[in-house]
């Protein structure tokens, strides 16, 4: 058994390191799947990225095929280099936090103090109450630690680990039925009201059913009564919470995260809130060192990309 402990965390301390010292970029190659458009110019939604908060994922660099799916499908993204006001939210639809860190890091030692300060955590709370729509983002540690205060102000609790891969499947109930993983159908007992009315929106851009999604890592967390967890951590998982990001050795913590969400959605007062713990399923990432993609690209995450689309379309109030 005690071998078997060492094998699993070099097997481990092999997947983390390869983020401790950033070698991925996005994948210059990327093309998205997608190729019907559910908004036109009139009415698509605009998608603000932010960049503002030392973002370890932006439009700009690692999450460039996050924003070529969504424009792939008709939606408007654009970058944030700005603090969160209610007077930079108010012309957006939904607001994207990805990977926020709390300044410019050269290293992963702690403390680690928060990306956003009380004022923005309380406008964004605000925007989402007034009908606002936020994907928050926050991997491996340190990043659930940084948005902690954001998190928290929506009920979201997370680990501040490593957790391993996985994949979810609706075989196995890892993989929740939602309107975002049945293809937009409804259940009898849900009443849709959407914000957007696309003109030209074809059936089968919300017609596709998810039935397997993959994660890379990432961290785990637990979600308010209230919301519903999409990813949901199966038997025998375990979060490695090391006290230096990276630095994992037999003597670790461990603690076991059975039940706990990698993926969830939440109505929120007017607005709606997605939270997920993992950032490379939503993207496609080139390790410059050996030449291997990750992502959306992944043998087994052959269904992440229409995933994206359907939390987007959520978020957008579409199903």
């Amino acid at each position: 058994m005690k071998l078997l402990s060492k094998l699993i965390l070099i097997s481990f301390s092999l997947v983390i390191a390869s983020c401790s010292d950033s070698p991925q970029q996005a994948d210059p190659d990327f093309k998205p799947q997608n190729t019907i458009k559910s908004f036109s110019s009139d009415n698509s939604p605009v998608v603000l990225v932010d960049e503002a908060h030392n973002n370890f994922l932006t439009i700009s660099g690692r999450y460039k095929p996050f924003e070529q799916v969504l424009s792939s499908n008709g939606f408007t993204v654009k970058s944030n280099t700005k603090n969160f006001t209610l007077d930079l939210l108010k012309n957006i639809d939904i607001l994207v936090i990805a990977n926020a860190l709390d300044h410019s890091r050269r290293d992963w030692q702690p403390p680690f103090g928060s990306a956003l300060d009380d004022y923005e955590v309380t406008s964004v709370k605000q925007w989402v109450t007034n009908g606002g729509s936020l994907l928050l983002i926050a991997d491996h540690t340190p990043f659930p630690k940084v948005v902690e205060n954001l998190a928290l102000a929506f009920g979201f609790e997370f680990s501040n680990g490593h957790v391993g891969r996985y994949t979810f499947r609706s075989a196995d109930a890892t993989l929740s039925e939602h309107p975002i993983t049945n293809g937009g159908n409804k259940s009898s007992n849900e009443v849709l009201t959407p914000l957007f009315i696309p003109k030209f929106q074809q059936s089968a851009s919300l017609s596709s059913q998810i039935t397997q999604v993959k994660t890379f890592g990432g961290s785990a967390f637990k979600s308010p009564d209230e919301a519903d967890s999409l990813l949901t951590l199966g038997q025998g998982v375990f979060s490695t919470e090391p006290v230096t990001p990276f630095q994992v050795n037999s003597s670790t913590t461990r603690i076991p995260i059975e039940g706990w969400s990698q993926g969830a959605v939440l109505k929120f007062g007017k607005g709606r809130v997605a939270v997920f713990s993992e950032g490379m399923m939503f993207s496609s990432q080139l390790d410059v060192k050996t030449g291997a993609k990750h992502g959306l690209k992944s043998v087994g995450a052959e269904q992440n990309e229409r995933f994206l689309l359907n939390v987007m379309h959520w978020l957008s109030s579409v199903i």
